[in-house]
C-alpha cells in the first residue's frame, strides 16, 4: 500500500471479474501498489507465447477501467507501463512480414 495508515480499493465495480477469476482479487489486495500495476499490465499483455485466450469483453474492459483507474489515482506508478512492452518480441507471430 501507498500509505500505511489508510487502505485503498478500486472504485470500478470488481466484484463479477473475482467471481469468475477469483485469482484476481490480489488485484484489489495490492490496489495503490506499484505491484498492482505491474500486474494489471500483465493481465493486458500476452506472457504466453501467444497461448492466452484473453477475457471475455465484460472482463476485459473491467481490467482496462482498472488500469485507468489506478493510473489517475496512482499517477507515480503510471511510468511502470515502459516495464511491459505491447508486444513480445519473444516469439514472433508473422504479423509484420512481408
Amino acid at each position: 500500500m501507498t500509505d500505511s495508515h489508510q487502505t485503498h480499493h478500486p472504485k470500478v465495480e470488481t466484484t463479477a471479474l473475482v467471481a469468475r477469476f477469483p485469482h484476481l482479487q490480489v488485484v484489489v489486495d495490492e490496489w495503490g501498489s506499484a505491484s498492482c500495476r505491474r500486474r494489471l499490465m500483465a493481465l493486458m499483455n500476452d506472457t504466453r507465447n501467444g497461448e492466452r485466450k484473453g477475457f471475455p469483453a465484460e472482463h476485459a474492459l473491467t481490467i482496462f477501467r482498472l488500469v485507468m483507474e489506478h493510473d489517475q489515482d496512482f499517477p507515480q506508478f503510471e511510468e511502470l507501463a515502459t516495464a511491459v512492452p505491447w508486444s513480445d518480441a519473444t516469439h514472433d507471430r508473422g504479423f509484420w512480414k512481408p
